[in-house]
């Protein structure tokens, strides 16, 4: 139990809990003449759920330096749907009585439905006209005029007759992300089944509410910058941190807008907000040689969550293996047992990041 400050500064008595345990595992190491050698593997508690997260292999897998802008060549633009000169023949559109102009448009964005759907309403925001973009090219504008065609397509499905309450944007950028198509583009999702950890995240913020009388998600802000740790900074309404418990093998990175819940509360402010900070953590990236991320969007549902959920995004750096076989950064202990694991302190990664977020 911590004591602390709230978010609106009075005093409060905070129950998060960073709970972890370290195991030692001994062995005789062929690379110091097998002398008897011990390891420390750090099992860490997500503050929220529950779930548990390991850190271990601590510095053994670095990101890979790749260079994506090979494949930027005019067989694979030729190739690409999402292309000038495709794009307008090859997607589908919506029906006039979901989206009446079919796609929408904002700036170099173009919303338009996936032609292998996830869900009901299982749209694509097809980011830039040029085919790869590396993230030096990412620009502010291309950024906001994705989120925010984003955004203009989650109010017109929620005006209409029995719209799904549950609005989320995913993100894979680049190969080592899983995304099929290199060319830049955003999952937009309006569903009724919101997956396993926006369900689990929401039902266990209500829960913290029932419980504590607090919202988890500014309690997580107050206590995370007060401790330090693993708090970056603050760009206007966005708090950026490292999670406790990180989700990837190469740590996780996450922004909290305390204040901001629905899809209505991301207004013009928040989003440039939002858009800054992650202009700054994509250049924490280049500096080490992170090329490649999946990213969530997350809100509460409209009407429902409105003292207990807040807007947060996370970010997961993904890479290869190794630059010859390629293989991937996900294995059994990932997929199998459901369980990540991580191979860098998020208190380290936060210290190295930080100065990125403070500018």
């Amino acid at each position: 139990m911590l004591r602390g400050v709230n978010y609106e500064g009075e005093r409060v008595i905070i129950m998060l809990k960073f709970e972890k345990e370290v195991v030692s595992s001994s062995l005789l190491d062929p690379r110091e003449g097998f002398q008897h050698k011990t390891i420390e593997i750090e099992i860490r508690r997500d503050p929220l759920t529950g779930e548990t997260g390991r850190l271990a292999h601590l510095g053994m897998i670095k990101p890979q330096k790749e260079d994506f802008l090979a494949l930027d060549t005019q067989e694979n633009r030729n190739r690409c749907p999402f292309c000038p000169g495709n794009i307008e023949k090859v997607t589908p559109q919506y029906p006039s009585d979901i989206l009446s102009e079919g796609r929408l448009h904002q700036g170099q964005t173009t919303i338009l439905p996936n032609l292998a759907p996830y869900d009901q309403f299982s749209a694509l925001a097809v980011m830039s006209t040029a085919h790869v973009v590396p993230l030096e090219k990412m620009t502010a504008a291309l950024l906001k005029d994705a989120f925010g065609a984003a955004l203009e397509f989650f109010r017109r499905i929620i005006a209409l007759e029995n719209a799904p309450p549950y609005q989320l944007i995913v993100w894979n950028y680049m190969p080592p992300s899983g995304g099929g198509l290199i060319h830049p583009h955003l999952q937009v999702i309006s569903s009724s089944f919101p997956g396993n950890l926006y369900r689990k995240t929401l039902t266990k913020s209500k829960d913290y509410y029932r419980q504590f009388g607090q919202n988890y998600w500014r309690e997580l802000c107050t206590t995370e910058k007060k401790q330090g740790e693993r708090f970056a900074g603050q760009v206007g309404a966005g708090y950026w941190l490292t999670p406790f418990v990180p989700l990837g093998v190469l740590g996780e990175f996450m922004v909290v807008f305390p204040e901001v819940r629905s899809v209505f509360e991301l207004d013009e402010k928040t989003l440039q907000d939002f858009v800054t900070g992650m202009e700054r953590l994509f250049a924490y990236f280049r500096s080490v040689d992170i090329n490649s991320f999946n990213m969530g969007l997350f809100f509460a549902p409209v009407g429902e969550a409105d003292n207990c959920f807040s807007l947060h995004a996370r970010f997961i750096p993904r890479t290869y293996l190794n630059p010859g076989q390629k293989p991937p950064d996900t294995n059994a202990l990932q997929v199998v047992l459901q369980e990540p694991f991580t191979v860098i302190h998020p208190e380290t990664q936060c210290a190295a990041w930080k100065g990125f977020m403070e500018k």
